[in-house]
């Protein structure tokens, strides 16, 4: 398993989606107990905000992060779990990503997936629109314009 490739691991785990679901797991692999803001974690990762937050309800729903807040703190403790729902993949996906090559590689078919999927829900979207019946142009009624209103 130390070996497998990161298609193969990738496809296998079936949780890590994007990239920045990947940049987080490692971050905080690395970091396993950290009190932060969301702007931080912008700041840190250099992705937007919506794919930060998103990828965090990736992590949170697999139970490798917790996320706790105080109502005193912008700052949110988030807590890291190697030892949850998912210990058999963890160390092998985090050992490759070790490496610049392992990285490389799984950002590359992460890539290519949110390629697909981006091509996928421009489709869905197209295929929605022409199954809209046409709507009809509704226009605002505009003034008669007559020589006293050009004068």
């Amino acid at each position: 398993m130390e070996h497998e490739e990161p298609r193969g691991l990738l496809d296998r785990i079936g949780v890590l989606r994007h990239r920045c679901d990947l940049d987080l797991l490692v971050f905080f692999s690395r970091h396993p107990r950290v009190l932060l803001t969301s702007e931080s974690l912008v700041r840190f990762l250099g992705d937007d905000d919506s794919e930060i937050a998103r990828s965090l309800d990736v992590l949170l729903a697999t139970g490798l992060l917790t996320r706790t807040q105080t109502p005193t703190h912008a700052a949110r403790l988030y807590v890291f779990s190697s030892d949850g729902p998912h210990p058999d993949w963890l160390p092998s996906i985090l050992h490759v990503a070790s490496t610049a090559e392992g990285r490389r590689r799984l950002l590359a078919v992460l890539s290519e997936r949110d390629d697909d999927e981006s091509i996928g829900r421009r489709a869905d979207f197209a295929r929605r629109q022409a199954a809209r019946p046409n709507a009809r142009q509704v226009s605002t009624p505009r003034p008669d314009r007559t020589e006293e209103n050009d004068a």
